[in-house]
Parts: structure tokens; C-alpha cells; sequence
């Protein structure tokens, strides 16, 4: 570095003067200084030189506009611009009329123009031309390239400062002056396009302010670049999927069924998990040309295995449904128990459909209960567990909680004192609240940690139905308290899906088309 730089360096130690002037060769890299924007914005951002006006319009008569926006210094621009600094005070019009609409900017273009600035002339006439954003690409084209202004980067950092303030007015705004402005669709305007449309749909906006085909265009390119955000509004969009309150009619020209499966099953394939269920949809539906049960079920089940509570209910309802197998039965239960765990009332109400209903009061029954434990802790256990699963006598007398006791409920395995195969089947029996679930984890441990002494005091089916009788005389208890009075073929019933269909018709109508 030469002598005069190294005493001009020292200089601007105390003297404002010299440090504006290193600011300024630092912004443009002039008579011996390496160019350093940073460095000349520190020097002339220095608390010794912030508020003087020869400091700010060095600022904003060195720099472009979209650098002076990228470093924050508008505020060095609105200084400049109120102390008369004609070049300031067309790029903040500039940047106004892109922040704030076409209203904005005019005092800032007349003083311009007022001080000999030509371009701010034409661009106060392009505007005169119209009272709406109607003006605003002829603004644009007009002001492009004066004093180093390029349209396109700064209507960029436009969308993206709105698209941070969620103001969607004025993220179109500048999206429809990058898009005209630009030379061809770049992935970082396609970027900021995805982005307005992903506020339309979280703020519930039916159209994002951009033409169709603009969207289109952005969309398809992200996809194609492998975004799963493009990937999963443009397969909706295809499919006819609406995206919140925003149509589909803004976002593409026409449909396409088989090109918005493909996408949203990589959307899907990529983690977005909401995916799994619009495809579900698109391929349960017979009249689309798409239709594939085999894969909607498989769909159905990728959400569900995602904790999809709408997903597992309807897993859980199409599985019971066709259940022709205890197998079946358990599968369905357990997906209406994990729908349930999320609060799905459908699903409650499908689990409620599958337990017998008994007579008595809850608070009567837990007295009874009380007073028999204390004599006989293992009839007390048979009947807690028979009143909250609603199991007839049968049932009742020979289930082993230990080995029936699954996640969502009760598996009451097959009566061997029955002679008719289909009464004596083994059933499953939902749990229906926490408190039910909690009361047969400590039925199963009493039965393991007694089984040698429960097997010789309860003996065998008969014994212990002579044995239950002697005590409800005793205690003078109701036995429609405690076991479910049902023919055969309600029981039935409970273990043959198309036969449980029925008598659920409403709930699982519901639950279906909920």
C-alpha cells in the first residue's frame, strides 16, 4: 500500500472526513484499496460518521441497489435521499414501489426529477400511466439498468422480505416483476414461487397472485430438480387435490393423474407423510383412471404405519370389516386402539360396537367387587375383567387374562366346554379406556404369580361355576351386572366381519366416510 494510503488510514482514525473517504475507496476498490464492501460499510456505518449525510450517500451512490438491500442500509439510503441525494432518491422509489406498490415511490421520483435525474423522469411517466400495479412492469422495464439497477435480484430479495413478513400481496408483487424481468425461470425464482404458494395454502388464500402458468412452470421445475415441497403441491394440483382453500385451477392449466401419482408418491417416498393418504384416495376412487384397490390398501397402511389417525381408523374399520379369522380381528382392533390413542371418536365408537353391554351401575358394581376380593380375590378378578370387557358367564369363567392380554385389549381363547365350534371360538374384545387396560395388566400378574394356587382353589369350569353361584347368593349380587346375556347369534357376531357389519352400520358408515 502506498505512503498517502497508510497516513489516509491513520487519518480516518480521528478525522470523519478521511474515514469516509476510506469507506468509499474500500466500496469501489479505487486508488491503491482493494475492493472490501464489509470493510468500507464498517468504516462508513462507524458511530463517528453513522448520521452524517456525505456518509450515506457514499453508501448509496456506490453501491447497487440489491447490496445496499442485501446489507441492511436502507436506512443509509433514506438519509441520503432526505439530504438530496438524487440517486438515492431513485433507488428508494425504486425499492418502494417494489415493497409498497406503485403509490409509494412518486415524491421520491419527483425530487429526482426535479434535481436533472432523467431516469427518474421516465420512470415518474411510467407510473403516471397508471393508478395500480397495472404500471408496475412498465415501471420496471423503465427503470432497468439506470444507475446500475437490476430489476430482477432486487424484486427477488423483495419476495423473499415479504415471504419472511408473510405478507402475500406484496411477495406477488415482486415475484411478477423478478418473473418478467428474468431472462429465463431460475430455481431460485421457481424457490420463492413454491414459497408464496405454500403461504396461500397456510394463510387460506384461494390463488397465490401469480399467473397459472408461471406456477406451473415453477412447480414442475423444482420437481424435476427433486424438491419434495414442489413434488407434493404439484402432485395434488395434478390430481385435483385442493391445497387448503387454494384450487387447483391456480396452480395448473389441467389435470393429470397418472404424472401427480407418480409425484406424490415421491413426495411420499421422500417423508412427507400426508402424501400416503391422497394417494390412498386417488387409487380407492373407481372412477379415477388410476384406480388400484391392492394399492390404495397398501397406501392405507404406509400412512397408518405413519401414526396417521385417519389412516389407522380406516385401516382398523376396512380390516374388521372383512375379518374372516381371529387374526384379522386383532389387526383391525389394534388400528382402531392407535386411532384411538390419538382421539379419534370414530374409532371409539367402532371399539365400543365390538363390547357386550351389561347392566348396573359402574360405582354398584365396584362395591360388589370389593366385598367379594376379600373372601375370593380370584372370582373378584374374573369379575372385574368380565365387566369391563362385557363377557357372558362362560367367558367369564374360563379367560386367562395372562395369555389373552394384548396391547389394546382381550383375547378370550377357545371354551373348551362347548360343543359347537362356532359358540366356542375364541373372541377379541377391545379395550375401551386406559383405566380397562390397566385393570387387566393386574388381572395377568395375579394369574402368573398365582397360578398353582388358583388352578387348586378354583378347579374346573364346574367347580368354579358352583363356587360363583354360592357367592352371588351370598352377597346377593345380579348376575346381568357381571356377564353379558346374548344369543348365538349376536355372539357370533362379534367374531365374523360381514355378520359385526351390519349391526354397526351407522358407526362404520362414519367412520369410513368421516
Amino acid at each position: 500500500m502506498r505512503r498517502q494510503n497508510i497516513l489516509l488510514l491513520a487519518q480516518a482514525r480521528y478525522d470523519p472526513t478521511a474515514r469516509c473517504e476510506v469507506g468509499r475507496r474500500y466500496l469501489l476498490g479505487v486508488e491503491g484499496f482493494a475492493q472490501h464492501v464489509p470493510t468500507g460499510i464498517e468504516y462508513l456505518t462507524h458511530c463517528s460518521v453513522n448520521e452524517m449525510p456525505e456518509a450515506a450517500a457514499i453508501i448509496s451512490e456506490c453501491l447497487p441497489l440489491e447490496t445496499i438491500v442485501t446489507l441492511g442500509q436502507e436506512a443509509a439510503l433514506l438519509r441520503a435521499a432526505n439530504a438530496g441525494s438524487a440517486g438515492a432518491q431513485f433507488k428508494i422509489a425504486v425499492w418502494l414501489c417494489l415493497r409498497h406498490g406503485p403509490a409509494q415511490p412518486a415524491r421520491w421520483l419527483d425530487a429526482a426529477a426535479a434535481s436533472g435525474h432523467e431516469g427518474a423522469r421516465r420512470a415518474r411517466a411510467a407510473l403516471g400511466r397508471s393508478d395500480s400495479d397495472a404500471g408496475l412492469l412498465e415501471f420496471a422495464r423503465v427503470v432497468s439498468g439506470v444507475d446500475g439497477v437490476h430489476l430482477e435480484p432486487i424484486a427477488a430479495l423483495g419476495a423473499t422480505r415479504a415471504a419472511q413478513e408473510r405478507d402475500l400481496c406484496r411477495m406477488a408483487r415482486c415475484l411478477r416483476v423478478a418473473l418478467a424481468m428474468a431472462p429465463r425461470l431460475s430455481v431460485a425464482l421457481a424457490t420463492l414461487v413454491v414459497e408464496a404458494v405454500h403461504l396461500a395454502e397456510q394463510t387460506g388464500q384461494e390463488r397465490p397472485g401469480l399467473d397459472v402458468s408461471q406456477v406451473e412452470a415453477a412447480l414442475d421445475l423444482l420437481a424435476h430438480d427433486g424438491n419434495r415441497a414442489a413434488d407434493y403441491l404439484l402432485g395434488r394440483a395434478l390430481c385435483g387435490i385442493a391445497c387448503g382453500s387454494l384450487q387447483t385451477a391456480g396452480l395448473v392449466s389441467s389435470g393429470n393423474l397418472r404424472k401427480g401419482s407418480a409425484l406424490l408418491l415421491r413426495a411420499a417416498d421422500a417423508g412427507c407423510e400426508e402424501a400416503w393418504m391422497h394417494l390412498y384416495r386417488v387409487h380407492a376412487d373407481h372412477r379415477c383412471s388410476v384406480a388400484n384397490p391392492q394399492m390404495a390398501r397398501f397406501f392405507l397402511e404406509k400412512a397408518a404405519i405413519l401414526g396417521h389417525a385417519e389412516a389407522q381408523r380406516r385401516l382398523g374399520a376396512l380390516t374388521l370389516r372383512s375379518a374372516t379369522s381371529l387374526k384379522d380381528s386383532e389387526t383391525g382392533i389394534h388400528w382402531l386402539h392407535e386411532a384411538v390413542q390419538q382421539g379419534d371418536a370414530f374409532a371409539m365408537r367402532l371399539l365400543k360396537s365390538l363390547v357386550l353391554p351389561l347392566a348396573g351401575a359402574d360405582d354398584a358394581a365396584d362395591h360388589a367387587i370389593d366385598s367379594v376380593r376379600r373372601t375370593d380375590p380370584w372370582l373378584a378378578v374374573r369379575l372385574r375383567m368380565s365387566r369391563d370387557f362385557g363377557l357372558t358367564k362362560l367367558e367369564a369363567l374360563c379367560a386367562d387374562p395372562a395369555e389373552g392380554r394384548r396391547p389394546w385389549g382381550l383375547v378370550v381363547g377357545k371354551n373348551p366346554f362347548i360343543a359347537q365350534s362356532k359358540l366356542s371360538a375364541p373372541r377379541a374384545v377391545p379395550a375401551v379406556s386406559t383405566a380397562v387396560l390397566d385393570n387387566l395388566h393386574r388381572a395377568a400378574l395375579f394369574f402368573e404369580e398365582t397360578q398353582r394356587d388358583g388352578s387348586l382353589f378354583e378347579g374346573d369350569w364346574r367347580r368354579r361355576s358352583l363356587h360363583q353361584r354360592r357367592v352371588f347368593a351370598r352377597y346377593h349380587l345380579d348376575e346381568d351386572m357381571f356377564f353379558a346375556r346374548v344369543n348365538s347369534p349376536t355372539l357370533d357376531a362379534m367374531r365374523q366381519g360381514t355378520k359385526w357389519a351390519l349391526r354397526a352400520k351407522q358407526s362404520l358408515h362414519s367412520a369410513l366416510s368421516a
